[in-house]
């Protein structure tokens, strides 16, 4: 006999009791947890207002956090071996092994970054770098931010494993405009974007319009392909008894929103790369949250090492470490010296000013992309 769905449904437990799948340890102490303290780079001690003490382990994870089935047992064997059964994945794609002594931890430490892994990731450090999946899960992908945040994890790992910046920094890599994934509301965000518009496929464009006859009869208003476009760059074009929708390049910022709804629209693959922003964050202190700025609106995006790409978030890192105040967050840095000197600070006064008098900049990341002397200034700034 079929069980009864709606008695099945009734006899669920909601909202889920969580806490059973809790260590005991820390089952026992959620809610009271009053004060920690930090040993070293990656170890914390939370302190129970019962007097309960646990030690957390922050390991780094590989980009977007995929691990094999044979890495994550290891993990788990180590924490069942010299911790107290419990593992913790962060926001920032972290793993967090719990235990109760500070020996254990150690000891944890010593045997992760035997597997290779760092720990470290609190305090003044790099608290992580995040990523969309990109080409692994999604269909609208510009760039593999998995492997950029490879790369920059390579190149950035030292601000992961020891407190050397003023404050804690977070950086993530979208892999398309759509930042779906995350936003801009970070220290640093690097944004996947088509170095040109996109061509229509005449011959698919069709499958996402009207049929001919009730396209002619319709305005602008009522077609959703132009509705997508944040900008006006999609217009249609009446010649003779025909009807065709049509791209105007000067005013596309390539945000793909056309080809998330449709595929008629081809972007090159071969002419990709990033906008950098900075400054943002989502915690209260200091100025408070606010979204991060563009820098740089347009960098070539060329895999494996992402040289240029690189090479403008590390020297972002170094003025902000060499200017800031200690706990002042790059959001607040560039508060307090105003986004204008930071431009100077970074050598990038001169390329924002220059694209600042051209107007066409206001309305696109392509002009930057198009203009040789302006890329050439950059390049040399760098």
């Amino acid at each position: 006999m079929t069980a009864d769905p709606v008695a099945q449904r009734l006899q669920k437990r909601l909202p889920v009791p969580y806490t059973e799948w809790l260590p005991e340890l820390i089952r026992r102490n959620v809610g009271k947890w009053v004060d920690r303290k930090f040993h070293g780079y990656g170890i914390i001690e939370p302190i129970s207002s019962t007097g309960d003490r646990v030690f957390t382990v922050k390991v780094g994870t590989p980009p977007n956090f995929r691990m094999s089935t044979e890495t994550l047992r290891k993990f788990i064997d180590i924490a069942d071996k010299l911790g107290i059964g419990g593992i913790k994945i962060t926001r920032n794609g972290n793993l967090e092994i719990l235990t109760d002594s500070l020996d254990k931890a150690l000891k944890i430490k010593e045997e992760v970054e035997k597997m290779g892994f760092p720990v470290g990731g609190w305090g003044r450090s790099m608290w992580g770098i995040n990523s969309c999946t990109a080409f692994l899960t999604c269909t609208t992908a510009v760039v593999d931010s998995p492997s950029i945040t490879k790369a920059l994890g390579d190149a950035l790992a030292p601000y992961f494993k020891e407190e050397s910046l003023p404050a804690k920094l977070r950086i993530f890599v979208s892999g398309c405009p759509a930042m779906c994934a995350g936003g801009t509301a970070i220290d640093i965000a690097i944004v996947g974007q088509w170095g040109a518009p996109p061509k229509i496929r005449e011959e698919v464009i069709g499958m996402c319009l009207p049929p001919p006859r009730a396209l002619a009869k319709v305005t602008e208003s009522q077609i959703f392909l132009v509705q997508v476009c944040p900008t006006g760059a999609h217009t249609l074009r009446r010649e003779g008894d025909k009807v065709k929708l049509v791209l105007l390049g000067e005013k596309c910022i390539n945000c793909a929103r056309c080809k998330e709804n449709c595929d008629a629209f081809d972007y090159d693959p071969e002419n990709v790369g990033v906008a950098i922003l900075v400054g943002g964050k989502m915690s209260n202190t200091g100025g408070g949250a606010r979204l991060a700025r563009v820098l740089i609106p347009w960098l070539p995006a060329k895999p494996p090492r992402y040289e240029e790409i690189i090479a403008v978030v590390k020297h972002v890192i170094e003025v902000w470490r060499q200017h800031a105040k200690p706990g002042e967050r790059l959001a607040d840095f560039i508060d307090r010296v105003g986004w204008s000197k930071f431009l100077e600070l970074v050598g990038l006064k001169e390329v924002h000013d220059y694209y600042q008098r051209v107007p066409e900049f206001a309305r696109t990341f392509l002009t930057f992309r198009g203009r040789g002397d302006v890329y050439k200034r950059l390049r040399d700034a760098l």
